[in-house]
């Protein structure tokens, strides 16, 4: 039984997807635990999204499209047969799975940066500076509320969103009877950090988020510890008494068993425990950054994708290096 307080390195063996996109992963999301199948989708900065079927025995490659725009997010509809992405040309597309076919039902005037699925509608924020709400039956905006800055990350569960913005300022809607806004505050540690993700979590009563930053640190915030935040340092390691720092390119939560996952620049992915705060997992160090991960809706499986995420800058680029999407098992016990 594993002991808290003990990181466990063992390594089992992961499942890579057949057929990966040219150029590094934007966008990674299972089908929702209430969908008909059990699929993962990618997006990709060679502006396309994919989809794999996860069999019992195999991953085989289903559907793949071109898009006029970078997919920067995607969520998939309760029922699994429709995708939504949001592109960096701003528009928001549903992708209807049944006929294969690309319908717009929403533009921003910049990128729009995420999208989540508030069934039966749709929620989107954007560097235009907006969150918007739309109905993609329709493909009519419902309503818009406006954003101090540009939108870096967001995240919705049950009846809140949160969104990050590029002043540091953090955003705390109700969607119950709104949206209205329920909180404004700003995001902790240094002011020279960006966030790259943001994850809801549902602590007992009280509903906080993580704050994944480029300092190597993930932050737990509520509405009731506005201040008070808890560190997690996640993706930061000494080094001949030099302290390197990596980003943390995103942060999710296993809803089933509550247990934090971490992906960073530094190739390196960690599943940590949300009461205590503690590592209870951590990888081998990848030969690329990890960009993107995702956790299946029955919390059975684990999704990370290497590729290039220009932490490093231009210099160090280099075509010929391929991304790679993996998958791996696991129960309640995440050393299973």
């Amino acid at each position: 039984m594993y002991q808290i307080g003990q990181v466990n390195q063992i390594q089992q063996q992961d499942y890579e997807l057949p057929e990966p996109p040219n150029d590094s992963i934007s966008a990674l999301e299972f089908a929702p635990r209430s969908s008909s199948w059990n699929a993962i989708c990618a997006g990709s900065w060679d502006n396309t999204v994919r989809i794999w079927e996860v069999q019992a025995d195999r991953l085989v490659p289903k559907v793949m499209k071109s898009l006029e725009g970078i997919p920067f997010d995607l969520t998939w509809n309760d029922s699994g047969n429709k995708v939504y992405l949001s592109e960096s040309s701003g528009q928001v597309s549903e992708w209807d799975l049944e006929s294969n076919q690309l319908r717009r039902v929403g533009l921003h005037a910049r990128a729009a940066r995420t999208c989540h699925w508030v069934g039966p509608y749709l929620a989107t924020t954007s560097w235009d500076k907006s969150i918007r709400f739309w109905d993609p039956r329709a493909a009519k905006e419902l309503t818009r509320m406006e954003l101090p800055d540009r939108s870096y990350a967001a995240d919705v569960l049950n009846d809140v969103a949160v969104v990050a913005c590029g002043d540091r300022s953090i955003l705390v809607y109700t969607l119950r009877g709104g949206p209205v806004e329920q909180g404004r505050m700003k995001s902790p540690g240094e002011t020279n950090t960006q966030v790259r993700s943001v994850a809801l979590h549902q602590d007992i009563d009280l509903t906080s988020w993580l704050i994944a930053k480029t300092n190597g640190m993930v932050f737990d915030q509520s509405m009731v510890h506005r201040t008070a935040c808890i560190p997690i340092r996640c993706h930061r390691r000494e080094n001949s008494g030099i302290l390197d720092v990596y980003a943390v390119n995103e942060v999710k939560v296993n809803m089933v068993t509550q247990h934090i996952a971490t992906v960073g620049s530094d190739g390196v992915f960690c599943f940590w425990d949300s009461q205590m705060r503690s590592k209870l997992l951590e990888s081998k160090v990848h030969p690329q950054p990890i960009t993107k991960c995702a956790i299946s809706g029955d919390g059975k499986l684990f999704a990370y994708a290497l590729g290039y995420d220009w932490s490093k800058g231009h210099e160090y680029s280099d075509c010929s290096i391929k991304p790679h999407i993996f998958l791996r098992q696991f129960g309640r016990n995440v050393a299973a």
